[in-house]
């Protein structure tokens, strides 16, 4: 599935590290599989529109837990890995049917990147960052329902792998608004007291990213394989709440081929 950023357009001081822990969902993510039509209608094992060639549209729906860390050695770049485990079911079309296929098992997800903070965030303007990162993700399928259907047979169960290899690059802004008043950061600072117990800062972030997904759907029987690939450019939008000076929660959505969201926590060590 597609990425979330997780984390604002906002510079890290000189040595920073992050630790987040995210839930990641996906519905009605649009992949799509090119089909030959050579008088059959399955492909690697699953059933697709007969007659059908070129791109057939598949949708994906799933959710992960996600641990992504951050690190900003000097002053521009941040650096992140991250990886998840979570659960993901695909369904294709075959004439009116639209076969489901699911697994048993948890699948993995790995990914890297690295973002640039082109503007700080200050007063009187907003941050500007660029991320760039790509992730990878494997699920097995071994059932297919409700199955059945011309090359196909009518068994239920199939030996099925699915791996998305993800490339995306998003450009993004980010602006921190502090509702609270000078009495009230000086009372904090002598208190020690959260954010939220004297005042409350939100960050706002958002911009658009560019996401190419390319799909193979490996029969692990029979060796064939079907994929394609789909590049999306999408609009999202998150907030981030900082709740003491290390840690904040946040949550984001993005609504172009499919939905996207996730919400977690975020701790920041220096």
């Amino acid at each position: 599935m597609a990425q979330s950023l997780a984390t604002s357009a906002r510079q890290l001081p000189k040595g920073s590290l992050k630790l987040l822990t995210y839930y990641q969902g996906t519905k009605d993510q649009v992949l799509n599989f090119t089909v030959a039509n050579q008088g059959t209608c399955a492909a690697g094992g699953v059933a697709f529109a007969c007659g059908q060639t070129g791109d057939v549209e598949g949708n994906g729906n799933g959710g992960m837990g996600v641990v992504k860390v951050l690190y900003q050695p000097w002053e521009s770049f941040q650096y992140y890995g991250l990886f998840g485990a979570g659960n993901y079911s695909l369904r294709v079309p075959y004439n009116t049917v639209m076969n489901t296929l699911t697994g048993d098992n948890p699948g993995m997800m790995w990914g890297a990147g690295v973002k640039s903070v082109l503007v700080a965030d200050t007063q009187f303007s907003p941050a500007i960052a660029i991320d760039a990162g790509l992730a990878q993700s494997r699920y097995k399928f071994n059932r297919r329902f409700p199955g059945g259907g011309a090359g196909v047979a009518a068994n239920n169960n199939i030996n099925q792998a699915l791996t998305m290899s993800q490339y995306q690059v998003a450009l993004e802004i980010s602006h921190v608004f502090t509702l609270t008043d000078a009495e009230d950061k000086r009372d904090q600072k002598e208190s020690g007291l959260s954010l939220l117990s004297s005042g409350l800062k939100l960050e706002p972030y958002g911009g658009v990213k560019w996401t190419r997904i390319r799909s193979d759907l490996h029969d692990l029987q029979d060796g064939s394989h079907a994929g394609g690939k789909q590049d999306t450019v999408s609009p999202f939008a998150g907030l981030r709440v900082p709740v003491y000076e290390h840690e904040a929660f946040f949550a984001e959505g993005s609504f172009v081929n499919g939905t996207q969201y996730a919400a977690g926590l975020e701790v920041r060590f220096k």
